[in-house]
């Protein structure tokens, strides 16, 4: 039975992890919770609670994930490897960090409210970013067990990237010095290209 090239996951795993962090981003910065103060006559207010503020490091997190992919995207060989690790540690902590309680932030949010004293009921909805965040940041630690198992066997950037080098060789390079002296010799200008330079030898 043929084996599986290792490449064919290279392309779906990088754009998996950067898809999976910028979920998670933007699932911690939704709304977590939507806090109701009212009388039951229309009196009061409504206080939203972001991911941002129960958990700031889901979007930290999150941002991590995303620079890591692109990482795996500028890398090679065994520091890909590296990179894999570091995506599965961040994912880990993600979804440790959503499972942060809300509580004492939305307290905290009610009592600073006007509302807040006035006989007023609290009506609490906890919303569904806390498990979309950490399902987000689920995908990415499971694609970060690709890279670090076939992350070295994936082609690395192509040269077309590097910087930019001379379009001409350097004349050493290219013709043997005792050449280089005889050329001189002869009037000719040996760092000139082969199209201008007249040859020495001609009409003799």
């Amino acid at each position: 039975m043929a084996r599986t090239d290792p490449r064919r996951w290279y392309g779906p795993t990088v754009l998996g992890i950067l898809a999976a962090g910028g979920g998670a981003f933007a699932a911690g910065r939704r709304t977590w919770v939507t806090t109701t103060l009212g009388d039951g006559q229309g009196a009061g207010a409504t206080i939203l609670t972001r991911g941002t503020d129960v958990s700031p490091l889901v979007p930290g997190l999150a941002v991590v994930v995303v620079a890591a992919a692109l990482a795996v995207l500028a890398s090679s060989g065994w520091f890909r490897r590296v990179v894999g690790a570091l995506v599965l540690v961040a994912s880990i902590g993600g979804i440790i960090a959503t499972r942060t309680s809300p509580d004492g932030v939305v307290d905290a949010a009610v009592e600073e409210s006007v509302a807040f004293g006035q006989g007023v009921a609290v009506t609490s909805v906890t919303h569904q970013g806390p498990w979309l965040a950490a399902a987000a940041f689920a995908v990415a630690a499971l694609l970060s067990l690709l890279v670090i198992r076939y992350g070295s066997a994936w082609p690395a950037m192509s040269s077309r990237y590097d910087a930019p080098t001379s379009g001409r060789a350097p004349v050493a390079a290219e013709a043997d010095g005792a050449d280089l002296w005889k050329a001189m010799d002869a009037g000719v200008d040996p760092t000139e290209p082969d199209a201008d330079r007249e040859d020495p030898t001609r009409d003799r």
